[in-house]
């Protein structure tokens, strides 16, 4: 028997390149979850190393702010507002056990701190020493909210009356004082809105020969000293610049009426000589007319 050709089939190599594609998938998430896992980590180690720094630098804080506290830079409040924004900061522990510790310690030092608090505001506002009343009063507003600072009970002074009349009220009293110097006190130490204003008279000029009986004007005696409000200083001060003014200007009127005077004069005794000597001129001309005649 005679056979027909033979036919050899080779197949293709099988593809693998979708298996490829997902080990290099597989490969790709695992880099990316180990790259997320090792940023997790070091997230956590940053965050312990931060949570350790801040709970080792906690008690020094702590330390400053109590002694802030008791030196009075800070107020009860900043103090323990400023232990818990740092530990939120740090992600630690609520510190409501130190705030109660300071809360207890702000409370026991608290009247020895307004004791003095109150006894300095005397001295630098109305300059003496507090009565033990006024000193039992003050710690009692205080103790009850009326004053919620040292500050409101400073304020509360300079607005008695005893600091009113011991100090200036405006600031045009200020410019007063300046100006005229301080007020004239009462025998009870009360301001009476008057000053004193000094002058001295030898300073204004003087009447010279018989300057006055001439203008017939006699200036006022304005003394050594004259006490009035300030409108009523003002008003003499006027007074004196217009007698100064008017002494001087009699003065030149007068030294200017006896130029006058005595220019007119020798204008007159000129015009005389001129006359003399025309009429001399005249009576020679005509005694040489009359001899040539």
């Amino acid at each position: 028997m005679g056979g027909g050709p033979t036919i050899s089939y080779t197949p293709p190599p099988p593809d693998d390149s979708f298996a490829k594609y997902l080990q290099y998938v597989k490969d790709k998430d695992a880099i990316i979850d180990k790259r997320a896992d090792d940023e997790r980590e070091d997230a956590k180690a940053a965050a312990k190393a931060r949570k350790d720094a801040g709970e080792a630098a906690y008690g020094g804080l702590k330390q400053t702010t109590k002694e802030q506290l008791a030196q009075g830079l800070i107020s009860y409040e900043s103090a323990a507002n400023q232990l818990r924004d740092y530990a939120a900061k740090y992600d630690l522990t609520p510190p409501e056990t130190d705030i109660n510790e300071l809360t207890q310690e702000y409370t026991a030092a608290l009247p020895g701190k307004r004791a003095t608090g109150i006894k300095a505001s005397y001295e630098e506002l109305l300059g003496r020493q507090a009565t033990p009343e006024e000193l039992s009063k003050a710690q009692e507003r205080f103790g009850q909210g009326y004053y919620g600072s040292m500050e409101d009970f400073k304020s509360s002074l300079t607005k008695s009356s005893e600091y009113q009349d011991k100090f200036n009220q405006s600031y045009l009293d200020n410019y007063y004082d300046t100006q005229f110097g301080k007020q004239t006190l009462t025998a009870e130490g009360k301001k009476t809105g008057k000053r004193a204003f000094k002058f001295d008279s030898s300073l204004l000029p003087q009447y010279g020969g018989d300057l006055q009986a001439r203008t017939k004007v006699t200036t006022p005696d304005f003394g050594k000293e004259f006490v009035g409000t300030p409108a009523e200083l003002e008003a003499q001060q006027q007074n004196i610049r217009d007698t100064r003014q008017y002494l001087y200007s009699a003065g030149l009127t007068n030294l200017q009426g006896e130029i006058d005077k005595e220019t007119q004069k020798l204008k007159n005794e000129g015009t005389e000589k001129v006359a003399k000597i025309s009429a001399a001129g005249s009576l020679y001309s005509n005694l040489v007319a009359g001899f040539w005649s």
